[in-house]
């Protein structure tokens, strides 16, 4: 008898849930058709411009009579004294006025920034050359960090540029007329007197 019971449950058919698997694919796909199609209502209705609301034209205004006596003659008297009256236009929406900061550059003050000293050794070999600093002016003038852009080809040249920026003074930067911390790029060139 268990034989019978084993070979009558394979014989039986099976129900599983793939029967049930095209009926949720359904639902699924019906599930992202609609979404799909929410989505693009939302994006139609977002890409409209608002249509133009109409508002009733502005009645015309009649000007009052300055004399009293003068008689209307009924309805076409009306009509035939009504002077055409400009209407108050409305006013066109302006753009808020842009406000660029107003900013100005650090510049050397000339009478209290010294030129610097030309090197006595290096004025002797020779020597000349450019060089280019960036110096970090404060708020206050005064030139904090000193760096190098450009080098000359002596060290003694490079060494009294940099020492003479440290004792200059400067008119700080300004934005909208408040005294700022900025970096202001100096050149300094030396050269020999033959």
């Amino acid at each position: 008898m268990t034989d019978n019971t084993l070979e009558h449950r394979d014989n039986r058919p099976q129900t599983t849930v793939d029967a049930d698997a095209p009926a949720r694919n359904r639902a699924g796909l019906w599930l992202l058709v609609l979404l799909a199609a929410i989505l693009l209502i939302w994006y139609v209705l977002s890409q409209r411009t608002p249509a133009p609301i109409a508002l009733p034209p502005d009645a015309s205004v009649l000007p009052m009579p300055t004399d009293a006596t003068t008689p209307t003659a009924g309805p076409e008297a009306e009509r035939s004294e009504r002077k055409p009256v400009a209407s108050a236009a409305k006013p066109k929406p302006t753009k808020p006025a842009v406000t660029v900061p107003r900013e100005t550059a650090p510049e050397r003050i000339a009478n209290r920034s010294p030129q610097p000293e030309y090197p006595a050794t290096a004025l002797r070999r020779g020597e000349g050359g450019d060089v280019l600093l960036r110096v970090n002016v404060g708020a206050d003038g005064t030139p904090g960090e000193i760096d190098f852009v450009r080098r000359s080809n002596s060290r003694e040249l490079d060494r009294a540029a940099q020492d003479a920026v440290r004792r200059w003074h400067f008119a700080p930067a300004t934005r909208n007329g408040k005294p700022v911390p900025a970096v202001v790029e100096v050149p300094i060139e030396f050269k020999p007197q033959a």
